[in-house]
């Protein structure tokens, strides 16, 4: 128990003095570790200045993990992607034809853009590059009106790989092979960004959604596993996010699937803690017990966010301190 790693996402603070308060903080409370997102706006802007931030958590001996804050639209985040503004053409395409908000794993210029990302949130001094709950878009997330029998993505370089895998025209139903080819796409872009993260000196992480859906990254965990360049696999069971589920049942369930597929690949494993969004008389219960669990069952345990998320209006906790409070009452 005492040689886990226990840490937290930090964000939106792009003044080191500032973030330098925090971080004293974090290590008094006795976590270890620290996130830092990394937004196509980050580093369009403050690159220097993250590398100074990424620099005061190392020098207060916090290893630290950067990632991808929604870059591309493909990444978990509360942003948004100045390269899909920019590359219409390089956007996810629906099996109706539309276009979305959110850049193709498939897209060459895309994949371009995302070493050069790469490249650079190592070089800002990262430990570790976080590749956070990668997916293709899903128009059912955000209250779309669309049928549940269309998905992502049907552009023509995703039909091109999968008349390649085939040797027939990608169909606009959503088959099986469909989902292959959708989940090998996204295995082989991770795999390829990975690469790129060891040849700078960088470790890998990457945090799968709790789900066995190909809209939500890959059905088996194992596919993402096998890379020879990841180190840690991680999962971020949010029980609140999930209809009527227990916290601590949630958090074992996938914990104990997280634990099996890493541990059978010689990876480290890593679970996430629920700090955004909760409200209600059993928030800090739930945040307490679902800590206990990963704590029984991680290597490494983080919550999302620090301070219950307080500083983003739109989904943080009822009463954000409690929860922070409450996930760290039950660390080592």
């Amino acid at each position: 128990m005492s040689d886990i790693e226990t840490g937290t996402s930090y964000f939106g603070v792009q003044d080191p003095e500032h973030a330098a308060t925090d971080l004293n903080r974090f290590r008094e409370v006795g976590l270890n570790a620290v996130l830092h997102t990394f937004s196509e706006r980050d580093r369009a802007f403050y690159r220097e200045t993250m590398a100074d931030i990424v620099t005061a958590s190392n020098d207060r001996g916090l290893t630290t993990y950067v990632n991808p804050w929604g870059v591309g639209g493909v990444f978990g985040g509360e942003e948004f992607s100045r390269f899909v503004a920019r590359n219409p053409n390089s956007r996810q395409m629906l099996n109706t034809g539309e276009r979305v908000p959110a850049a193709c794993f498939n897209d060459p210029a895309f994949r371009k853009f995302m070493r050069e990302w790469t490249r650079d949130a190592a070089r800002l001094g990262a430990d570790v590059l976080f590749w956070d709950e990668p997916h293709w878009h899903n128009v059912h997330w955000y209250g779309d009106d669309h049928s549940d029998d269309v998905w992502c993505c049907r552009c023509d370089h995703c039909r091109e790989r999968y008349r390649a895998r085939y040797d027939e025209p990608m169909p606009v139903t959503e088959t099986d092979r469909v989902s292959t080819v959708r989940e090998r796409s996204m295995v082989e872009f991770l795999d390829e960004m990975m690469a790129v993260s060891h040849e700078e000196g960088a470790e890998n992480a990457v945090c799968l959604l709790p789900s066995q859906s190909a809209d939500h990254g890959t059905r088996d965990w194992a596919q993402v596993a096998e890379s020879e360049y990841l180190d840690v696999l991680a999962t971020d069971p949010y029980w609140a996010h999930a209809q009527d589920a227990d916290a601590g049942e949630y958090v074992a369930r996938f914990g104990e699937r997280l634990v099996t597929v890493a541990d059978d690949h010689d990876l480290r494993n890593q679970l996430w803690i629920q700090g955004f969004g909760l409200e209600g008389e059993s928030a800090t219960d739930d945040v307490r017990t679902a800590t206990r669990t990963a704590l029984d069952l991680a290597d490494s345990v983080f919550m999302w966010g620090y301070d219950g998320c307080r500083t983003i209006s739109e989904i943080a906790c009822e009463e954000p301190m409690a929860v922070w409070s409450a996930y760290l009452d039950e660390l080592p």
